[in-house]
């Protein structure tokens, strides 16, 4: 290492010595030479400067923005025309009240919808994925038409939603009495189980109408100390899962989100508020509780958390929203708080006490935010995240789509191989119609999955399988002759039985293992393709092979 420095020191300083004597040289020859040609070197040397420094800094400074993150040029009511349109080339009829500009399906629609198979239709028409679709736009159009502001109050378990409801309708009746709604709540474990709505009018002069949704608490943990059984405790922990996805699809619903938290935020809690931010709505973070603490602790914890949300904005290069869009701030919401008292006689008491609540300063954030965005704006915001979370569950049944139909192609030319394997006679002729019926179900597969597939490829991955055929092909039939022996009455089996079987594992294994690369890569790639099924076809072998036997025995009746 020390031989190495003084080696690099030395090339150093010889460069360095160069570069001054050329220096020197150069400048002692320009010095002889005329005003106008000492200017033109200087501007030549300055502009190959730029130009050089220019390359230099696109290829070493990486871009602040992901390469990932594509701007979307188009208007925000067009994202609803490809909501509908999408649900629609998927065969399914949209509500007639949800049609956006009375939208038709396109002629290429028209004809992508006729080769849909219709008994996946009816059998998907009822289906949760596409109710949920329908219900979803329906209540879009629904709070289109009404002309309501919705504010979501989002944040974790006993953070105190329900209560600042509460005291903001109580604000704008002028006091605590009158039409305010009676809710209970609990500073150990919340309780709204389902999303509430709750009309609420401000104080003033305005006839906007504003709604408050009030969800289900965040991050809810299963009682430890319930004496649940095993089956009992699953289905408590998945019906949380739903709250938290119930609570997030509805902050999309609406117009402004209000995040509430009671203390410096979780690293669970810093992923909820960056998705919110990345919907690029009107978001508020309000600090609730804040009684609890005194000024410097609350000025730090805003500090924080101004910082942190400062950060994602930064990596995540969200250019519809900046700091200043996000305003932090401290409320009390109210409510009662259960504090320790100390008796003359000196024995602690455990009493609820109640709180004042103190929320002017969100009051009046949320009349600058209405003013400074407008009823329109707030309205194309919420649009555009509806649109989001409705392509997303169009991403969802698409994925289903493809896999019920390539399930079904996979399963009609497994049966078309095994018919193939009963009828064919001469040796190795077989293989030859086996080897179309691959080729062909390897490319329908591939316009299920919209991979581009010629000739080529597919015939590449047939070779491949049928070399791996020779080797797996004695063994399926053996497996397969033993098989029938489980079949009382068979008596002899003829080759062409045991071959069907075995042709009807292996087209079964490829079609799934074809899918299922395509579905994962988005690619036709036949070395992965045949190590799928390599793995796939010893898969619960003997128990196929039963199921095959009873296929085989039903085709040579039917035939």
């Amino acid at each position: 290492m020390t031989a190495l420095v003084v080696l690099l020191f030395f090339i150093f300083l010889v460069a360095v010595l160069f570069v001054t004597n050329l220096s020197f040289s150069v400048l002692e020859q320009l010095q002889q030479k005329p005003d106008w040609l000492i200017w033109s070197y200087a501007v030549a040397v300055f502009l190959l400067s730029m130009v050089f420094g220019r390359i230099i800094w696109r290829l070493l400074i990486v871009k602040n923005k992901p390469a990932d993150i594509k701007k979307k040029n188009e208007t925000l009511s067009n994202n609803m025309d490809t909501v509908t349109s999408r649900f629609e080339n998927l065969g399914f009829d949209v509500p007639e009240k949800c049609q956006i500009n009375n939208s038709k399906v396109s002629t290429e629609a028209q004809k992508k919808t006729a080769l849909i198979d219709q008994k996946w239709k009816a059998e998907f028409e009822a289906s949760p994925e596409v109710i949920a679709i329908r219900a979803e736009l329906e209540e879009y159009n629904r709070r289109k038409i009404q002309q309501t502001l919705y504010i979501a109050l989002f944040g974790d378990i006993s953070s105190g939603k329900s209560s600042l409801i509460k005291a903001l309708i109580s604000n704008s009746n002028g006091s605590g009495e009158g039409d305010t709604p009676s809710i209970e709540t609990s500073v150990i474990g919340g309780t709204t189980r389902e999303v509430n709505h709750y009309h609420w009018s401000r104080n003033d002069a305005s006839e906007q109408c504003y709604i408050l949704t009030d969800m289900p608490g965040l991050n809810e943990q299963v009682n430890e100390q319930l004496d649940l059984q095993e089956n009992e405790e699953i289905n408590e922990k998945q019906q949380v899962v739903e709250h938290d996805i119930l609570a997030a699809e509805e902050v999309r619903r609406a117009h402004i989100v209000i995040y509430l938290c009671d203390g410096d935020l979780t690293a669970t809690q810093f992923d909820e508020l960056e998705a919110i931010l990345l919907l690029s709505k009107p978001c508020i973070v309000a600090l609730n509780k804040s009684d609890q603490y005194n000024e410097a602790e609350r000025q730090l914890i805003i500090s924080h958390i101004k910082e942190t949300i400062q950060q994602t904005i930064e990596e995540t290069a969200i250019q519809t929203i900046s700091l200043r869009d996000v305003p932090v701030l401290s409320i009390s919401a109210g409510g009662t708080r259960e504090v320790i008292r100390l008796t003359p006689d000196g024995e602690e008491q455990r009493v609820q006490r109640s709180i004042e609540p103190d929320i002017k300063a969100l009051q009046k954030q949320l009349l600058i935010m209405m003013e400074n965005y407008g009823v329109d704006q707030l309205e194309q915001l919420r649009e555009k995240s509806v649109a989001s979370m409705i392509n997303n569950k169009l991403d969802e049944l698409d994925v289903l789509f493809k896999h019920s139909q390539s399930h079904r192609l996979v399963k009609s030319y497994t049966n078309k191989a095994m018919v193939a394997a009963i009828a064919t006679i001469s040796p190795g002729t077989d293989l030859l119609v086996q080897g179309y019926l691959g080729i062909h179900m390897i490319k329908d597969l591939c316009k299920i999955y919209d991979v581009p597939a010629n000739d080529i490829d597919a015939n590449k991955l047939i070779e491949l399988i049928q070399s791996r055929m020779k080797k797996t092909l004695p063994l399926l039939l053996a497996i397969a002759g033993n098989g029938f022996k489980a079949f009382p009455g068979i008596g002899t089996v003829t080759g062409g039985l045991m071959h069907a079987v075995a042709y009807g594992m292996i087209f079964d294994t490829l079609g799934r293992s074809v899918a299922r690369t395509l579905e994962v890569t988005g690619e036709l790639s036949p070395a992965l393709v045949s190590d799928l099924y390599k793995e796939q076809l010893s898969e619960n072998i003997k128990s196929r092979t039963k199921d095959f036997i009873k296929m085989v025995l039903k085709l040579r009746k039917d035939n």
